[in-house]
């Protein structure tokens, strides 16, 4: 792990398996997050999600790819998303976030969602994502978003934590918490009654290490 952050990503389902994938790769001095949300209802969301994290650490192994430039997150979610509808595996969104050597930049495509969170202020990277469509539709519209050297914490997210939680205690939350239990009081927030949840939850939490 880079000593510029310190992370901690988690998982959450009452399914057998979850539909959510999320995984945190590093390249140089670069940290790359993935949070991947399988529509459930559809077959092959979880394959899709998968399939999103497989393309990204595929291009990480590729010389060629850019990993601080937009456009190739860009060309990576569209080529993406032709592939899966041509395979009909399932619809997945998507949210791929770089902490680079001078700024965060990212690519967002459906509801999944990307927020750095400040002492005073919540900034939505994700909130230029025009339309809900989904990688794997054949008509997703990914959307770039870019943010100064992370200050605060960066929260990415599926839906399932941010549909079923209020903003503002999210972001208490991460504001008031240790990293290392940030994450499982968010997962908390979001639990019902029973134990359950009602969605699947995928997330991941970087702050840079003072």
């Amino acid at each position: 792990m880079s000593p510029r952050f310190t992370h901690v990503r988690m998982r959450a389902s009452s399914r057998a398996k979850s539909e959510d994938a999320v995984e945190v790769f590093e390249q140089g001095e670069a940290l790359i997050l993935v949070v991947a949300d399988g529509a459930g209802g559809i077959r092959g969301g979880g394959k899709a999600s998968e399939a999103l994290v497989a393309a990204v650490r595929a291009a990480l192994g590729d010389p060629t790819f850019l990993v601080e430039d937009a456009r190739h997150w860009l060309a990576l979610f569209r080529a993406t998303d032709v592939t899966l509808a041509k395979s009909a595996v399932g619809e997945t969104t998507g949210v791929v976030v770089v902490l680079g050597s001078h700024q965060v930049i990212g690519v967002s495509a459906g509801d999944s969602e990307a927020w750095v969170v400040t002492a005073t202020e919540v900034h939505d990277l994700t909130r230029g994502q025009q339309t809900k469509r989904r990688v794997g539709s054949g008509r997703a519209e990914p959307a770039a978003f870019a943010h100064a050297a992370l200050s605060g914490t960066l929260v990415v997210a599926s839906d399932g934590l941010f549909k079923y939680a209020a903003s503002d205690v999210i972001a208490r939350v991460v504001r008031e918490s240790t990293i290392s239990s940030a994450g499982e009081q968010l997962l908390g927030l979001v639990r019902l009654p029973s134990g359950n949840f009602a969605d699947d939850v995928a997330l991941v939490l970087v702050r840079a290490t003072p």
